[in-house]
């Protein structure tokens, strides 16, 4: 009952865009802190109340660990690893009240021990407009619980390792090199790391025929754990004819290199590619038309001269 219960707060909880119901909202999503041990960090969030009415919201605390390897968290009740950072966040009251049509910046703080390693420590705390005992007996409240994840980071002897394991394109049109980029990054530190970087498209002689953001969600790897990452290069809009001067425009064909580099953390670097081929279809056929219409051109040029 407590794993399903872990599940419907993952589902219905959070999905990175904070409000709780349709009347609050929560900013920011996601918190970060740095510390050192023996040292209190303060911090904040704010609690929007956009309905007609003033509103009780209650405070709470919930671990998570990561779930599979698209980012997407999976709280829980039960004990976990992470489970004794959330005795260091101590809030001045549990519940806030809020006016209506108003907001109420809540700050809290977390104590931090002087014997714990060094490293990346992560949790949540959960708002709701029902106390706790009553969101974990009745399952129809859950829908009303929210999250803001919280990350802290002890400074100390950290080591920021991330791993690229694979890089690659799944594509359905030979003619382009558009489709679904992805690439998996396993994080063998003890701190959370956010890699930052692009996808380069180079063509045959070595110009730029595309640059793509390589995190633009700003996704985190957590340590012990792998992340795959998606990146959709769309087609050119528009049809086969602005498909084709897109090719010839960036001269599109022949073999080309995606080239994955990106940056973490300190001093770290990733980097990879892919080649591919292009073979432009839409380009080909338009210089096909082209010489159709110019060699039909000097035919009846030439007809029309012998008849004169």
């Amino acid at each position: 009952m407590a794993r399903r219960l872990a599940l419907t707060i993952c589902v219905l909880a959070l999905a990175l865009s904070p409000s709780i119901g349709q009347t609050a909202s929560l900013s920011p999503s996601i918190i970060e802190i740095a510390s050192s041990r023996a040292e209190v960090a303060e911090s904040s969030f704010t609690i929007f109340n956009t309905g007609a009415s003033e509103q009780v919201y209650f405070l709470d605390l919930l671990a998570f660990e990561p779930s599979g390897e698209d980012g997407t968290p999976l709280f829980t009740p039960e004990e976990t690893s992470q489970s004794e950072f959330l005795s260091w966040i101590v809030f001045p009251a549990r519940e806030v009240l809020v006016p209506a049509v108003s907001k109420v910046e809540v700050p809290f703080r977390v104590v931090v021990p002087d014997d714990v390693a060094a490293g990346s420590y992560y949790g949540a705390i959960t708002v709701s407009t029902s106390p706790t005992d009553v969101v974990a007996s009745n399952g129809a409240t859950i829908e009303a619980k929210t999250a803001i994840l919280v990350f802290l980071t002890i400074e100390g002897e950290t080591v920021e390792k991330l791993e690229l394991l694979d890089f690659s394109l799944e594509r359905d049109d030979a003619s382009h090199p558009f489709g679904l980029f992805s690439y998996r990054i396993q994080n063998q530190g003890n701190v959370h790391l956010t890699p930052v970087g692009e996808i380069r498209l180079r063509g045959m002689f070595g110009q730029t025929i595309r640059l793509l953001d390589a995190n633009e969600g700003e996704g985190r790897v957590l340590p012990s754990s792998t992340r795959t990452f998606t990146i959709f290069y769309q087609p050119v809009s528009g049809g086969w004819l602005q498909r084709a001067g897109d090719q010839l425009r960036n001269l599109a064909f022949g073999p080309i290199t995606a080239e994955l580099s990106m940056t973490y953390g300190t001093d770290g670097i990733i980097q990879a590619s892919w080649p591919l081929w292009a073979i432009p279809y839409e380009l080909i056929n338009l210089l096909i038309l082209i010489v159709v219409v110019i060699g039909s051109a000097f035919v009846l040029a030439f007809l029309r001269k012998r008849k004169g």
